[in-house]
């Protein structure tokens, strides 16, 4: 069986799920917001049940700075602060890997992108096809016949597997690593990474076809007119630090071995639990069957069950008992979404 590599980009993945529910967040029963741990939950069994790699894991940002930050200390310095509820949810989604057995991992001083770009560039040294799953457009630039993306659609109905055709049409680039140059011109707002004043994406494309590098545009701004012109020379080093912040790094020093990411069976007992702690009913019964209850679905169910009964007692001369019983379960019913 071919070696198959998944590796996901857990903050941006849990992110994902958290906004996809803005609009109708998930709660529990006792007001816990599930719906980062819930979309987390749900991409992950779809990858494990329709994509059968035999080697993943999940990898994480940590608080140490990182040479970006180093090299310019105002990198990501706009990002917004982790709603509460997203930062609540992020130990039950370590939690829920740890039920799966899949490897968490983590490297002090280097993003997570470094992480996969290092896993994925090694991989395909020992014969891996490696499948990065993430939303974030920076990893084009990996793309090659042995790297994918694998983009989840934002309404949830499929993926998308981008290959190195699919990452030259998109950016219009002759080679998948020229997207760090585009990337590099038009700059990223997301982590501030500043790019040339007066160049956005289309122009960025247009100026990387013609002369394929950031350094060999720097080269020959002489060829150029007005204000690209004016703004190349004046904004040299910042598109060359621009560069460097968005280049995935591929030699990370971090200590994982491949085979430490062979795909294990999970430990049934303590995802149970998590799906009973979490009410993730529907999750629940894909698992473990049409048995499995847990939380308000399951109570739910129960008072379904207690109304078909119910209706089946209530005659002609009943009438009063059975209004009331209804009452009764008017009053006792439990507002929210189901999971």
């Amino acid at each position: 069986m071919a070696k198959r590599l998944y590796l996901l980009d857990g903050m941006a993945l849990v992110y994902r799920a958290h906004f996809a529910f803005i609009a109708r967040p998930i709660f529990t029963s006792k007001g816990v917001n599930t719906s980062a741990l819930y979309g987390f939950t749900q991409t992950l069994l779809e990858i494990l049940s329709k994509q059968q790699p035999t080697h993943i894991a999940v990898a994480f940002d940590t608080d140490a700075p990182t040479p970006r930050h180093t090299a310019f200390p105002e990198y990501k310095a706009t990002r917004q602060a982790m709603p509460e509820d997203l930062s609540v949810a992020l130990p039950h989604v370590r939690r829920m890997l740890e039920a799966f057995r899949i490897p968490v991992l983590e490297c002090d001083g280097y993003e997570a992108d470094d992480i996969i770009g290092t896993l994925a560039r090694r991989a395909e040294k020992e014969g891996f096809q490696t499948y990065m799953v993430t939303p974030d457009k920076d990893f084009g630039q990996l793309v090659d016949a042995n790297t994918l993306l694998y983009k989840l659609s934002r309404m949830g109905d499929g993926v998308e597997i981008l290959g190195v055709a699919e990452i030259q049409a998109r950016w219009g680039v002759q080679r998948p690593e020229q997207v760090i140059d585009v990337l590099a011109l038009m700059g990223d707002s997301s982590d501030n990474v500043p790019g040339v004043p007066g160049i956005g994406e289309k122009t960025a494309i247009k100026l990387i076809g013609e002369y394929g590098s950031v350094e060999n545009l720097l080269a020959n701004t002489g060829a150029l007119k007005g204000r690209i012109k004016e703004s190349l020379e004046k904004n040299r080093e910042i598109a060359l630090l621009s560069k460097r912040l968005v280049t995935i790094l591929c030699d990370a020093p971090c200590d994982f071995e491949l085979e430490s990411l062979k795909l294990q069976p999970p430990d049934e007992a303590r995802v149970k639990e998590l799906l009973i702690e979490f009410e993730f009913n529907s999750i629940g019964r894909r698992l473990f069957g049409d048995e499995f209850r847990a939380g308000r679905g399951f109570a739910r169910r129960r008072r379904r069950e207690g109304r078909s009964r119910a209706d089946g007692r209530c005659g002609r001369t009943q009438r009063t008992v059975c209004a009331a019983e209804e009452a009764r379960r008017r009053a006792a019913r439990i507002p929210g979404r189901r999971h």
